[in-house]
């Protein structure tokens, strides 16, 4: 059963211990720090009950480009979900969305992040491809 970690205008964090699995949707424009002043700590809450190996499905078909200040923010989650030991993550993306798959790749690789990663347009083919 999913349990909200957060969930705001500019995202929404769930998590299900049982299936070992993070949930996000990530949502407008983030233009400074300051508009999401929790986002670190509530990357943090979502993993701390979690074993390693867990999944990560994120749906980022309305996300736009954040700003470089905000890009900064982003590859710290990324290494806290790292640190705690994620195995796949599951992007749902619009096929046109390009850039937004190139940023989330480049924070990964910046990070070195050793997880698996792939796109799709649809929850159904994501949650498939997690659960194999």
């Amino acid at each position: 059963m999913k349990k909200e970690i957060a969930k705001n205008e500019f995202y929404e964090v769930y998590v299900d211990e049982k299936i070992n699995r993070t949930y996000a949707v990530m949502k407008g424009k983030w233009n400074k720090v300051t508009d999401i002043p929790d986002f670190l700590e509530h990357t943090r809450e979502s993993v701390r009950n979690l074993k390693p190996g867990f999944s990560d499905l994120v749906d980022i078909r309305t996300f736009e480009v954040p700003s470089p200040e905000v890009l900064d923010l982003i590859m710290e989650s990324i290494k806290i979900t790292e640190s705690a030991g994620i195995g796949r993550q599951a992007q749902i993306i619009n096929k046109q969305d390009i850039e937004i798959v190139r940023t989330s790749r480049d924070a990964a690789k910046e990070t070195d992040m050793d997880v698996k990663m792939m796109q799709f347009d649809n929850y159904k083919d994501a949650i498939e491809w997690l659960d194999r």
